[in-house]
């Protein structure tokens, strides 16, 4: 079982601006994200940090491996295997998401991850994940596979379908609920000075409030604090958009986001409609090639040094 790590101040005694990159989360919608960190893989594109969300962090996972192709390629493969997520997984296991088949039969057989390439890389890795008791983030290090990838599966462990994760003394859920896009975080807290942010939601997308409020009152009456951050999550969520479209003004972050609505569900079985997200993730990557290679080598965004 992993450990709590949760510090995640930059690194000192470099003048090159620190960048983390940011990666929300969104089931299915990550097959976006995924087309993103592909481009950025094959053109050589580093950053400092990586703060995932819930499906960010499994895309973070094969960022920070260094494995093109294998994000994408594991959903387009298991979108319709019941093993993987569904009903079934739900009623067999408790949770929706298959993790046994996903973190013992995919990650070490059927798409084996390379964890020497994870363990090297320098880049270090950060799940956001939502402490139940408090209903607070908190951002777990994933430094080793696979003896982190509990933290991997709190970040992904969404309410209702999913049982929580103990870590330690905490139990812990998907890490949406607390803080869905953590560049406040990365940028206010941890001491990074820009970051790429990549959203699976297009830009004028709102959140509408949680519309399973009653049954998680009826399953989470113990927790007050969870069932706060699930009710206010819609109106955090639109405001962390607003302060994200601030740090883009202010030169502090780039931003990726889907041109047009994401018409891929939260379960998705349509492998057609998951190429073509990943597609678009790609094509908004390369469109903004040059002006991201810029802002990850320390440049501002009319190419001064910063």
């Amino acid at each position: 079982m992993g450990t709590a790590q949760s510090t995640t101040t930059a690194p000192q005694g470099s003048s090159t601006p620190k960048t983390a990159l940011i990666l929300e989360g969104g089931s299915f919608r990550g097959q976006f994200t995924a087309g993103v960190l592909d481009i950025f893989l094959e053109r050589g594109i580093t950053f400092d940090a990586c703060f995932g969300v819930s499906a960010g962090t499994l895309n973070g996972l094969s960022f920070k491996s260094r494995q093109i192709g294998r994000a994408s390629r594991i959903n387009l493969a298991f979108c319709n295997d019941p093993r993987y997520i569904g009903a079934r997984s739900l009623f067999t296991s408790g949770s929706i998401v298959g993790y046994d088949f996903m973190f013992n039969d995919i990650q070490n057989v059927l798409d084996p991850f390379d964890n020497e390439a994870f363990r090297t890389n320098p880049m270090r890795l950060f799940a956001t994940v939502t402490n139940v008791l408090f209903g607070t983030a908190e951002y777990l290090e994933v430094s080793d596979t696979p003896r982190d990838l509990d933290i991997v599966r709190a970040s992904t462990s969404l309410p209702l379908v999913t049982p929580p994760v103990q870590i330690g003394a905490n139990r812990y859920l998907d890490g949406g609920v607390a803080d869905s896009v953590p560049v406040e975080h990365a940028l206010e807290e941890a001491g990074y000075d820009r970051a790429v942010v990549v959203l699976t939601q297009h830009r004028a997308y709102d959140k509408e409030p949680y519309e399973f409020m009653a049954a998680a009152r009826a399953r989470y009456s113990s927790l007050p604090y969870l069932l706060e951050a699930l009710s206010t999550r819609n109106k955090r969520y639109n405001e962390q958009r607003a302060h994200i479209w601030s740090y883009e003004e202010q030169g502090k972050a780039l931003v990726l986001a889907p041109e047009t609505p994401v018409e891929v569900g939260h379960i998705e079985h349509d492998a057609t409609k998951l190429l073509d997200l990943y597609i678009q993730g790609r094509q908004a990557a390369e469109r903004q090639l040059d002006e991201i290679a810029a802002f990850t080598a320390g440049h501002d965004l009319d190419g001064s040094q910063a």
